[in-house]
């Protein structure tokens, strides 16, 4: 056929840059306009897909830089031991018992029988206010009897009063020993939990998209897994129900327990203050919570926003962080409290909604993190990835491929109350 034949016309007719658009063109797309499309014509889209995701993550680097510990199933437990003392706790009132010269006075004080397991002969306790008295005998049922030191007295005794341990006292030529104690272990388990996340391409799809993708599509859609698995990984590691789950086909899993549940099962305190009372609440709960030596140092995990109001309770601008493990190097701000020190860590996947529920948004996590310890089964890669056999590769029958990335997280997070949560009104 000849070539087509024209007279040139004013503005675009027959040609020009309105009919000049690629095939399926989003300009030649509305109906309100009539651009033809060339086949002559490529679309102008970018090679590299650009990433829309925040960039905020360091929770994640810093979370995940602690190397992993083994165990040898997909389930283990640890233990921990108490400190070894605890107050007691009046149950009852009882009489005040005034002094007597040169002479000891006796009390009996009904306690709470948890207060009972903490108690043997010959242990000095301290009344709330100041005063001292031994324990000479233990019983009947809740109740011990006890001595004041000569000369002195003994004060009345509320229900819900406590009592402090100050010491055992023995004394020369005694032949038995009055104080027996052995000591007490919390048992803390969890689960080992597995991840997966995949694409399945049908041969001749992916084989076009690998010789004539007009973008890096592949690579991204590979590093988009990988990035999903690990913040799967990271809602996990902090919001994790341990337990048992049924999913699909009737397959049976196990899921790992996160640092709030645990702190949440364990006890730690945690507060629910306005803005206006968030310095107190801060304050109280660092200092109640601080088992740690002189100088150590705890992470704050919170979004942007609200680490932007706390970082108002503190007086001094902050030190830059300096961690001794380069790899936990963010440029993150150190603040001082007493000899206390905090490091806020930015997170905002915590106003993400797709990752936790709305009132993270404005939950502070305050964690010692030299008590959380990444955990995986032993003989399996924490990560790992790869893809399946297609037809065209040794023999197998099957027209696609499945292209995966999978993971495997726990943690052990020993003494879950040297850590605390803010809930900020």
């Amino acid at each position: 056929m000849s070539n087509t034949s024209y007279t040139p016309a004013i503005g675009n007719a027959p040609f020009g840059n309105l009919n000049t658009n690629p095939q399926a063109s989003q300009y030649a797309q509305i109906s309100a306009y009539t651009p033809a499309e060339q086949i002559l014509i490529a679309k102008a889209i970018k090679k590299a897909i650009f990433d829309a995701a925040p960039e905020q993550y360091n929770a994640l680097k810093l979370l995940f830089a602690k190397p992993f510990e083994d165990v040898n199933l997909d389930e283990f437990e640890y233990l921990e031991n108490t400190f070894g003392r605890s107050v007691i706790e009046a149950l009852l009132a009882s009489a005040a018992v005034p002094a007597v010269p040169l002479s000891q006075v006796l009390q009996t004080i009904t306690l709470t029988a948890t207060s009972m397991t903490r108690i043997t002969p010959d242990l000095i306790i301290i009344y709330p206010n100041n005063q001292k008295a031994v324990i000479q005998s233990v019983g009947p049922g809740n109740t011990i009897n006890v001595a004041s030191q000569t000369s002195d007295s003994l004060p009345a005794v509320a229900p819900n009063d406590i009592f402090s341990i100050q010491s055992t006292i023995t004394s020369d030529a005694m032949d038995y020993f009055s104080n027996y104690e052995r000591m007490d272990v919390i048992t803390r388990y969890n689960f080992v939990q597995f991840f997966l996340r995949a694409a399945r391409w049908g041969r001749i799809e992916l084989q076009k998209y690998e010789n004539a993708g007009t973008t890096n599509y592949l690579v991204v859609d590979k590093e988009q897994k990988i990035k999903q698995l690990r913040i799967d990984m990271f809602n996990s590691f902090w919001n994790g129900q341990r337990g048992e789950f049924q999913i699909s086909n009737g397959y049976i899993a196990k899921a790992m327990g996160g640092i709030y549940p645990t702190m949440v099962a364990a006890g730690s305190m945690s507060a629910n203050p306005t803005l206006a009372g968030l310095r107190a609440a801060f304050e109280t709960l660092a200092f109640q919570t601080n088992f740690k030596k002189e100088g150590a140092t705890r992470f704050i995990y919170g979004t942007d926003e609200i680490l932007y109001e706390l970082s108002k309770v503190f007086k001094d601008p902050g030190l830059r962080y300096a961690p001794s493990d380069e790899i936990a190097n963010l440029n993150l701000l150190q603040y001082k409290l007493g000899t206390m020190n905090f490091v806020p860590v930015p997170c905002e996947l915590f106003r993400e909604r797709s990752c936790f529920p709305a009132d993270w948004a404005r939950k502070i996590i305050v964690l010692d993190q030299e008590t959380v310890t990444p955990v995986k089964m032993k003989g399996i890669p924490s990560f790992e990835m790869g893809s399946t056999l297609d037809k065209g590769s040794n023999g197998t029958r099957e027209g696609f491929k499945d292209w995966w990335v999978g993971g495997q997280l726990s943690i052990r997070h020993d003494n879950p109350v040297a850590s605390f949560w803010l809930d900020v009104q």
